[in-house]
């Protein structure tokens, strides 16, 4: 996933998949780590917030399950789902 600039309250980035509905977070240790099932109004407010850490804090930390995940994790696209093509050109036309 993407991740955009922060800088600001101990984070250095953030992104946000809607699909997956998770949120991926980058401290200033490069400690990253992954909000699970959270909302895609919740995410905004956190990615345009004007006190991250703040809002990291009070909301998030306390109401969301957070697991830390690998760079690599962190970097990979996000999994989609299957389209009626990709089956197509797996088993063709039954």
């Amino acid at each position: 996933m993407k991740r955009r600039p922060i800088h600001r309250g101990g984070i250095l980035s953030a992104g946000y998949d809607a699909r997956a509905r998770h949120l991926d977070v980058e401290f200033d240790t490069h400690r990253l780590v992954r909000v699970e099932n959270i909302g895609p109004e919740a995410a905004d407010r956190f990615l345009n917030s004007g006190s991250p850490g703040s809002y990291w804090r009070d909301v998030i930390e306390e109401g969301y399950t957070i697991r830390e995940i690998s760079k690599a994790e962190g970097d990979a696209p996000a999994a989609g789902k299957k389209g009626m093509d990709d089956l197509k050109r797996l088993f063709g036309d039954l």
